[in-house]
């Protein structure tokens, strides 16, 4: 990849910065035109940005990677020709020297957390396998609530004077992008189709499938991508399924994850929304109405019930 442009000069940015003794975070309540971070020795630094009203964005690109999530308002980000929407909850995962732009909606002025990552030469190696490689864009709710989770733990590191919270900003920082990196994988990548089935029965298939689901329940897939992986159609997977199983797909993929979900409120601390984003659930009140649906109690107070 060509070499990444200098950063804009300082003087182009409207900053509020909240200054630490190990690192900074930078803060700015009514942004006319993009934030710059202001990066401490150990190359992280979040950003909180609510745009103003005449706010504008010429293309940009940047020698740090990004990781952001809106959390109010709504508008485009322009990337690659593209204008593509955004609206609270949307998560964005940017390459360094990506170039870009955000576009605000009128009357509904962005509004963002943004991980800045720019690795100092001595942990390049650490981060190699889990920065970005290519521009992404999640919806995802309960996705969105991890990564809200993992960013409001970092801002609240940068905002004490703690001599460990670099420590913490730094593991909480590699795990986000490793969420990143697996929901990629497991959301975005289209399945590739199996040539080990081909000329094998029809309900073979699906019994390879429901052998799969132990270990990976908590995917996304719809029906149309399995039957499209397993080479055959939609209406023949789900009778053969409920042929095989007795229920409907839908159901025994919840009783798998309901499982999970009650093994891990009992043998961890996790808290309920990574829980319910472990299990496949796609957003949080979903899980509490599955959950008490099936338990008679909602997960916290299953949780108190059955803690030793």
């Amino acid at each position: 990849m060509a070499a990444t442009p200098a950063l804009p000069p300082r003087s182009r940015y409207t900053t509020f910065e909240a200054e630490l003794t190990m690192g900074k975070a930078v803060i700015n309540l009514s942004a006319e035109s993009p934030v710059l971070p202001s990066f401490p020795d150990y190359g992280i630094c979040i950003l909180e940005s609510r745009h103003g009203h005449r706010f504008r964005m010429a293309k940009s690109r940047y020698d740090f990677s990004e990781v952001m999530l809106i959390i109010e308002g709504a508008g485009w980000i322009l990337h690659q020709g593209q204008r593509r929407p955004v609206q609270r909850g949307d998560v964005i995962a940017v390459e360094a020297g990506e170039l870009y732009s955000f576009e605000d909606k009128p009357k509904s002025p962005l509004a963002m957390l943004t991980l800045c990552i720019r690795p100092p030469a001595a942990h390049a190696a650490l981060y190699a396998a889990v920065l970005p490689r290519r521009f992404q864009l999640y919806r995802h709710p309960a996705f969105s609530r991890e990564v809200a989770s993992d960013l409001r733990t970092i801002l609240h590191q940068q905002l004490q004077a703690k001599a460990t919270g670099p420590q913490i900003v730094v593991a909480h920082s590699l795990l986000l992008l490793e969420k990143l990196r697996r929901f990629r994988r497991y959301r975005e990548a289209e399945p590739a189709p199996m040539p080990a089935l081909a000329g094998v029965e029809l309900a073979a298939r699906v019994r390879f499938y429901i052998d799969q689901l132990e270990t990976r329940f908590h995917e996304p897939e719809s029906i149309e991508q399995v039957a499209r992986r397993l080479g055959i159609s939609p209406r023949a997977f789900t009778d053969h399924f409920r042929r095989i199983t007795g229920v409907t797909r839908g159901n025994y993929l919840r009783d798998l994850r309901l499982r999970h979900a009650r093994r891990l409120l009992a043998d961890t601390r996790q808290p309920i929304t990574s829980i319910a984003f472990a299990c496949g659930f796609e957003d949080l009140s979903s899980f509490f109405r599955v959950f008490r649906q099936a338990e008679g109690v909602s997960p916290r107070q299953w949780r108190a019930q059955h803690e030793p």
